[in-house]
């Protein structure tokens, strides 16, 4: 079982390095890994505070039981 958030659900209009809408997916065994990795990425690419996004990325975090 994999969790999972998408930044284009946190950042709809978000663009990645290329120019293009972003299209990243924080994955992790558990709301922490997402938590972390989504921060990582929100703070690395579109230089947004993830201290404030912390429950939005929860909200947005889904299960793939693929």
């Amino acid at each position: 079982m994999v969790r999972f958030a998408r930044c284009n659900a946190l950042l709809s209009l978000a663009l990645d390095a290329s120019g293009k809408g972003c299209r990243y997916v924080a994955k992790g065994a558990s709301d922490d890994d997402v938590v972390k990795e989504m921060s990582e990425h929100l703070t690395a690419v579109h230089q947004v505070d993830a201290g404030i996004m912390k429950a939005n990325i929860l909200a947005s975090t889904k299960t793939n039981n693929g």
